[in-house]
């Protein structure tokens, strides 16, 4: 509970990591990255996941930047006002308790939250792995519920231009 008696409802979504060595030995030798990111927002039927290179807490706070940014830009005309964020990872979860420099030492991790903050209530919690939804299999991930009405807005610029797209190798983070 929020606020003068106000019941605040949570979006639940979830964030999860992978960092370990690429199995296929052509993509190692190519540069893909061998980390992912991924969230999940089970309410809409959204599980993403991204090749990304960087440690452990930079690929967690990857996926939790990333979650929010969809929010922001593709969820936006849905009346979002609170969001929970879950996560299997206990220094992510633990870094927002200020006993943690992982949070405070970056200026733009730091600058990223406060500008999310000021959209969103935000709850950090953290979740057994076998209930984390971010991990689960895209197989075993309910698809959009059918009392659910979204319209995902494409980025223009995306479908103007015509001509293959080389797979990406990931991302920085």
């Amino acid at each position: 509970m929020l606020g003068m008696g106000k019941k605040t409802s949570f979006l639940k979504c979830y964030t999860a990591t992978f960092n370990g060595n690429l199995v296929d030995p052509y993509l190692a030798n190519m540069g893909f990255a061998s980390g992912m990111i991924s969230f999940a927002i089970p309410d809409f039927g959204v599980l993403f996941r991204c090749r990304a290179h960087g440690s452990k807490i930079d690929l967690e706070f990857g996926a939790f930047f990333a979650l929010l940014g969809f929010l922001k830009t593709r969820l936006s005309d849905q009346d979002i006002k609170a969001v929970q964020i879950m996560s299997s990872n206990p220094e992510f979860v633990f870094s927002f308790s200020g006993k943690r420099q992982s949070l405070a030492q970056d200026k733009e991790r730091a600058r990223l939250l406060l500008e999310y903050s000021r959209e969103y209530v935000l709850a950090i919690s953290y979740v057994k792995s076998i209930e984390n939804r971010a991990l689960l299999s895209p197989t075993d991930y309910a698809s959009l519920p059918s009392h659910i009405e979204i319209e995902l807005k494409p980025d223009p610029s995306d479908t103007q231009k015509s001509g293959f797209k080389p797979i990406r190798k990931g991302i920085r983070l």
